[in-house]
């Protein structure tokens, strides 16, 4: 199984593919950011989203895409841009018939630290070391969203061993 886990950014767009390989041991694919600038119009950092992360589907073929539910933001304006940017990773994924699965931040942190309110550096530490990473995944962003792809593996796979048992 390979997910690809996003954290949606206006400036910088974490992702991150990750495979569960028939040992049950996670591996990293690949992992970076698309950075944005602020001076570019939004319909032009839409459009750089969208086609950065068409061209990471087609190059490692997930199975599946991660990425953050809605959270509450103080800033109205920056929660509808956010949720703009979400809007173009479901397209980019379901224009090429995969599965998008949304987790709350509390899930992804209790996923990778077993503890849903675990401090940024615990979940960056956690992902190196999952992954087993000889240093943190930089941007910050990249790392957010190997931790999105590490909590959706780790969901399907206790999804899958527990429809197993059911048989």
């Amino acid at each position: 199984m390979r997910v690809l886990g996003i954290d949606c950014g206006t400036q910088c767009t974490g992702y991150g593919v990750v495979e569960l390989d028939s040992r049950d041991q996670l591996q990293p694919v690949c992992y970076g950011g698309i950075r944005l600038s602020t001076r570019d119009p939004m319909p032009a950092r839409l459009a750089t989203i969208f086609d950065r992360l068409n061209g990471i589907i087609q190059q490692h073929q997930p199975d599946r895409v991660a990425i953050e539910d809605v959270f509450y933001a103080l800033n109205v304006k920056s929660a509808l841009k956010l949720g703009q940017v979400r809007g173009v990773a479901m397209l980019a994924a379901s224009s090429h018939k995969i599965e998008v699965a949304e987790y709350s931040p509390l899930t992804i942190k209790s996923a990778v630290v077993g503890y849903g309110r675990a401090e940024k550096e615990q979940v960056q530490l956690m992902v190196s070391r999952l992954l087993c990473l000889e240093q943190i995944p930089q941007p910050a962003d990249a790392a957010d969203a190997l931790a999105i792809a590490i909590c959706d593996l780790h969901s399907w796979a206790t999804l899958s061993r527990q429809g197993a048992a059911t048989r």
